[in-house]
C-alpha cells in the first residue's frame, strides 16, 4: 500500500492551517505548553544527561543561530534542538497527551524555536506551527494505538519525530506535498525504545525527535525524495511498528476536536503512570493525625499498562526513581510532595522512604483506566486506609485560562533555579503574550541565567 488517503488528508490539513483558524482557547493552551516546557527545560539544564549531551555536541558544533536554553551560548539548529529537547524531558515533568500517551511539547517546541530563531519567525507563526504539529502527531499516535507502545516503542521518540517534522515544515512554508514528504523522511528516523526508561536514553529520545524532525522538514523542502511506501507500505512505519492502523483519528478534522486542549500539565516530577498513586496517597496523608511511620504495607492496584513501565522495585538512581511507582508513593507519603526538588540522591537514601518502598505490593487491575490507581494503606494497628485517584482529569473546567496561575507558579518555581524571580515573572508574561511577538528572538535572548 502506498502512502496517501487519510494520511495525505492529514498532511494537507496541517500544511494549510492558519492562525485565524485557531480559537482563543487553543492559543491560550499553546502558550501554556510553551511556558511549561520552557520551565522544565530550564530546570533540566543542570541535569547530568543535559550536561553530557551539551558538552558532547557543542564540542563539534560550537556556533550557530539557535540558543541553548538557560545559557548565553548558541549553536547550530540541530544541536540546539537536541540539547533543548533533552533538557525539556530530563526531569520527566513535561506535558502529556492522554490520547496517544506522548509527551507532546518536548520534541515540538525545541525544534520550532531553533528554526524560528534562524528565520526570525513571529509568535503567531510559532503558535500555528506548533498546533499543526501537535494535532498531526496526536492523531497519528492514536491511529497506531497501544500496540505500538506495547511492542516497546517510546511514542515521544517515535511519533514525536512526525510532530516535529510537521511543525517545522509548516514554519518553513511547506505545501501539502512537501509536508507529506517530510513525514515519509521522518518515518525512517523515528526511534525510541522503552528499554531506556529510567536511564538517560529516555530524555535523549525527545532531543533526537526534535532534531530528526528538523532534518526531515529541511530535506523535504530541498527536494529530497523518500519511498511512497514509507508510512503505509508492507515494510513501512505502521506495518513494522504497530499491529494495525485505525484511520478514524486520521480522518478527524482539525478542530473536531482540538486535541491540544486535552494536554495535561504535570503536577509531579515523575512518570505519568505514577501520578494517580501519588494523588491517592496525598489524599490519605491529609487525614488528621496521619503518620507515615504507622504504615505497615502499601497496596497499589494499577492499570496493566504501568507494569514494566513505572514499576522499578528497587530504584538505584534518581532517574530510576521517577519510574518507580513504589518509590513515588513512598516519597509522597513521607515528604508530602513529589516535586522536582525531591528527586535527589539524598532523598533516594532516606531510610523511611526506603522502608515504605519495600512494603509496596503492586497488582495490575484490567478494570482500571490508564490514568487510575487504587491505594490501600495497611496500618500497624490492623486498620486500613483506602483512596482512589484519576490523574487524567484536565486542570480546568470551563476555560483553559483557569489554569493560568498554576502554570505560571510551576514555571516560576522551576525557572527560579536558574533565573531571578523577577526575570522568571517577566518571561512568563512575555510568553502569555506570545501571539503578539513580532520576532521570537526578542524572547529567547532572555532565557539565560541571571547575572
Amino acid at each position: 500500500m502506498t502512502d496517501g488517503g487519510a494520511i495525505a488528508q492529514l498532511a494537507h490539513a496541517a500544511a494549510n492551517l492558519r492562525y485565524s483558524d485557531l480559537p482563543r482557547a487553543v492559543v491560550t493552551m499553546t502558550t501554556h505548553c510553551v511556558l511549561d516546557t520552557l520551565g522544565v527545560a530550564l530546570a533540566g539544564t543542570t541535569e547530568p544527561v543535559t550536561r553530557i549531551v551539551r558538552r558532547t555536541l557543542t564540542a563539534e558544533h560550537a556556533d550557530g543561530p539557535a540558543r541553548i536554553w538557560g545559557s548565553s551560548q548558541s549553536a547550530a539548529v540541530s544541536v540546539a534542538a537536541t540539547i533543548n529537547g533533552t533538557a525539556a524531558h530530563a526531569l520527566d515533568f513535561d506535558d502529556w497527551a492522554p490520547g496517544s500517551g506522548i509527551h507532546p511539547s518536548a520534541p515540538l517546541l525545541p525544534a520550532l524555536v531553533a528554526v524560528g530563531e534562524e528565520i526570525g519567525c513571529s509568535g503567531e507563526e510559532l503558535i500555528t506551527a506548533y498546533v499543526a504539529g501537535y494535532e498531526l502527531q496526536e492523531r497519528l499516535g492514536m491511529a497506531i494505538g497501544p500496540s505500538h507502545y506495547a511492542r516497546g516503542f517510546h511514542t515521544t521518540g517515535t511519533v514525536g519525530t512526525f510532530g516535529a517534522a510537521t511543525a517545522v515544515s509548516h514554519l518553513l512554508g511547506a505545501n501539502a506535498g512537501q509536508l507529506m514528504m517530510a513525514l515519509r523522511i521522518a518515518s525512517t528516523q523515528a526511534a525510541g525504545l522503552k528499554a531506556m526508561f529510567g536511564s538517560m536514553g529516555k530524555p535523549l529520545h525527545a532531543g533526537r525527535a526534535a532534531t530528526a524532525g528538523v532534518q526531515a522538514a529541511r530535506l523535504a523542502m530541498n527536494g529530497f525524495l523518500a519511498s511512497e511506501e514509507s508510512l503505509l507500505g508492507p515494510q513501512g512505519f505502521v506495518a513494522t511498528h504497530a499491529d494495525e492502523l485505525d484511520e478514524t483519528p486520521l480522518r478527524t478534522p482539525f478542530g473536531d476536536p482540538w486535541h491540544v486542549l486535552e494536554t495535561r500539565i504535570k503536577e509531579h516530577a515523575a512518570c505519568f503512570g505514577t501520578h494517580a498513586a501519588i494523588d491517592a496517597v496525598l489524599t490519605l496523608r491529609n487525614t488528621p493525625n496521619f503518620d507515615p511511620r504507622t504504615i505497615e504495607a502499601i497496596e497499589l492496584d494499577v492499570p496493566p499498562i504501568c507494569i514494566g513501565v513505572c514499576t522499578i522495585a528497587d530504584p538505584r538512581t534518581v532517574l530510576e526513581a521517577k519510574f518507580s511507582i513504589a518509590f513515588a508513593a513512598a516519597l509522597a507519603l513521607v515528604k508530602g510532595t513529589a516535586a522536582a526538588d525531591q528527586f535527589t540522591e539524598k532523598v533516594l537514601g532516606d531510610p523511611e522512604i526506603e522502608r515504605l518502598t519495600k512494603t509496596v505490593r503492586i497488582c495490575p487491575d484490567p478494570d482500571l483506566a490508564k490514568t487510575e490507581t487504587q491505594v490501600c494503606l495497611r496500618m500497624r494497628d490492623g486498620s486500613a486506609m483506602r483512596a482512589f485517584a484519576d490523574s487524567g482529569q484536565r486542570g480546568w473546567l470551563d476555560d483553559v485560562s483557569e489554569q493560568d496561575q498554576r502554570i505560571q507558579s510551576k514555571f516560576c518555581a522551576l525557572a527560579g533555579t536558574l533565573v531571578s524571580p523577577s526575570r522568571a515573572a517577566a518571561i512568563a508574561e512575555q510568553v502569555a503574550q506570545l501571539q503578539h511577538c513580532p520576532d521570537i528572538r526578542a524572547l529567547t535572548r532572555t532565557w539565560t541565567p541571571s547575572e
